[in-house]
């Protein structure tokens, strides 16, 4: 007997909006307080740039929150499987509740939703999307099944994921924004032996993507060891609790420095201090 794709798998392809055209009784929209929303630890996005979220929230301020969340009950409350970024504006914003479509949802189908609808708006980096195509692997899917969840091309999952293979300084540097996955696909191309050499080429000469793609190490020429300035020491840190904060964090020094959190207005301040427990003491 052949077996039928969940409603919710036929609706991948075409992201939220296919979910909320479903008639009423099958997903009514509600409303929900924020402070009974969390989001979920699988999200594929990790950091919200301050200003996109300023923005959004004045917008939300003006206009109200025009797209419900799609949530899933967890435990007393729901965990957000789409809408993270609505989330985090309405609080910024002032809003004490939004509104929501309550699933009940088994952690794949979640984990698809929330890539599928951040690959539609474009929102994910190219770390944060082969690592959200890892996660559908390590719930067992193969790579073609990541492809048919999430509406893309095998080849197009096949050449994200291969940019997990990158040493761990080039991870770092397509984290940062240091070079570009045009710059990682060129150090990929490269024998594993000469990856580093390229990496160091790429950032010190400030190659562009053609250039790098043009690199060719010559084994019988003597290495002239290109100055790159060190990675930061707390880099994994700093990524740690940008994640946690969902905004960008930069930590300066070693014994002794200082820790700079973002943010875009006194509403993201506020958020920020929430988060670190400071907001009666910033009101007193």
């Amino acid at each position: 007997m052949s077996r039928k794709s969940s409603p919710a798998k036929a609706s991948l392809g075409r992201g939220l909006d296919a979910l909320l055209a479903r008639p009423a009784s099958r997903a009514s929209i509600q409303t929900l307080a924020l402070d009974r929303i969390v989001r979920a630890e699988y999200q594929p996005r990790t950091v919200f740039e301050p200003e996109a979220l300023a923005e959004l929230a004045q917008s939300i301020r003006d206009k109200g929150v025009l797209q419900p969340l799609l949530v899933r009950p967890r435990g007393e409350g729901f965990e957000i499987v789409a809408g993270e970024r609505r989330w985090r504006a309405a609080q910024l914003a002032g809003l004490s509740e939004v509104p929501v479509v309550i699933r009940d949802l088994a952690d794949r189908e979640a984990l698809e939703i929330a890539i599928v609808e951040n690959l539609q708006r474009e929102d994910l980096g190219p770390l944060e999307e082969a690592r959200a195509y890892q996660a559908l692997l390590d719930q067992g899917l193969n790579q073609e099944g990541v492809a048919q969840a999430v509406g893309k091309g095998r080849s197009t999952v096949a050449n994200a994921l291969r940019l997990l293979q990158l040493p761990e300084r080039a991870l770092r540097a397509l984290e940062a924004g240091e070079i570009s996955a045009g710059h990682a696909r060129a150090v990929l191309a490269l024998p594993e032996g000469d990856r580093a050499w390229a990496l160091e080429q790429i950032l010190g000469r400030k190659l562009s993507v053609r250039e790098a793609e043009a690199l060719k190490r010559d084994a019988r020429a003597p290495v002239t060891p290109v100055k790159v300035n060190p990675p930061s020491p707390w880099r994994q840190m700093e990524l740690t609790l940008s994640r946690r904060t969902g905004t960008k964090v930069k930590i300066q020094g070693d014994d002794r420095g200082r820790i700079e959190l973002n943010f875009a207005s006194r509403e993201e301040l506020d958020r920020l201090l929430a988060l670190l427990g400071l907001n009666d003491d910033a009101e007193a």
